[in-house]
């Protein structure tokens, strides 16, 4: 391994601990626990954190995709698209095909990044001493499941401005346009409580518009004297491309336009504390990492396996020799 540089360790009093190695034993803290410190120092996280962690946790099986065979050549093709995937989609990708959400390696890659950028956060080092309290009482409980963790976690995190499902609202929209199905479009609608109708009446399309353009009660009230065909033609005017026959595009737009999207004033806050944070290039540059350090594992593996073989040949040819030899005499 490469020597240790000053950030790869924490000072916590005098002692000096490796930042790797007090993230692995944070993995054993419930979620309820992490949700009670967090909270405590008023610190939430945005979901383009938790999409990362996500994306990052899955990615070497994806990498994977071309030469295994429970991926059809459609889904080949979509994945295409896995790094832009929104929350929903990693989830649904993971769950249809059994692809295991690993906790632990969740949790660590989440406390590597709190640990990591703790200056950024308000976090002083002996902080910290409180969170390896609790992973001496929790040694040995058995880990939760990723539901139960996300079911929890949820309280912590949120979507900024601009953002739907951990990702830019333009983002969002071709991802989900290029790479989902019609069950799934709906199965996203019916996590925001959003039924989406097969199609929309006048009312509801004059509701989409009003919302585009953010209308006043007159300009609605004016909107809905005109015609199905009428409303139609204002919206292309309008560069809304919306009609009563719902595409998957419509469906995409409909949900944008449906969600209750509430920021809250502490989750604000949180965002300037994350603002300093790259974390597509800080979890991109610990993928690389991994993958390199999995690549070498492999790498040492072979050779030792090669090694191995040679020693077990030359056995093998020695015994074989002695036997010749003594046959001779």
């Amino acid at each position: 391994m490469a020597k240790l540089s000053q950030d790869d360790t924490i000072k916590i009093y005098s002692k000096k601990i490796r930042i790797d190695k007090l993230v692995e034993s944070f993995e054993v803290i419930p979620s309820s626990e992490i949700v009670k410190y967090l909270e405590n120092k008023e610190i939430y996280i945005p979901n383009t954190i938790h999409r990362a962690l996500i994306r990052k946790n899955i990615a070497p099986i994806i990498a994977n995709a071309d030469n295994d065979d429970k991926f059809s050549d459609e889904m080949r093709h979509r994945l295409k698209w896995f790094d832009n995937f929104t929350i929903f989609q990693l989830e649904r990708l993971a769950e249809s095909y059994r692809i295991k959400i690993n906790v632990a390696r969740y949790k660590r890659d989440f406390w590597e990044i709190i640990v990591r950028h703790r200056n950024d956060l308000g976090i002083n080092n002996l902080e910290f001493i409180k969170l390896q309290n609790l992973t001496w009482r929790y040694q040995k409980h058995p880990q939760e499941s990723y539901t139960a963790m996300i079911d929890t976690l949820s309280a912590l995190f949120f979507e900024p401005p601009g953002y739907f499902e951990g990702c830019l609202v333009d983002q969002a929209k071709e991802v989900l346009l290029n790479s989902t199905t019609l069950t799934d479009i709906r199965d996203l609608g019916k996590k925001y409580d959003i039924n989406i109708p097969r199609r929309i009446n006048k009312k509801q399309l004059v509701e989409m518009i009003s919302l585009k353009l953010d209308l006043t009660e007159f300009e609605q009230e004016e909107l809905n004297r005109k015609s199905i065909l009428q409303i139609e033609r204002y919206a292309k005017e309008q560069r809304i491309n919306v009609s009563i026959e719902l595409r998957k595009a419509d469906m995409i737009e409909f949900i944008l336009l449906k969600r209750e999207h509430v920021v809250e004033q502490h989750h604000r806050e949180s965002l300037k504390l994350f603002d300093s944070i790259d974390i597509e290039s800080y979890i991109h540059k610990a993928r690389f990492e991994e993958m390199t350090h999995a690549f070498n594992v492999r790498k040492k593996k072979k050779r030792r396996n090669i090694r191995n073989l040679i020693v077990v040949a030359i056995i093998v040819a020695t015994v074989a020799l002695l036997i010749y030899l003594e046959a001779l005499t």
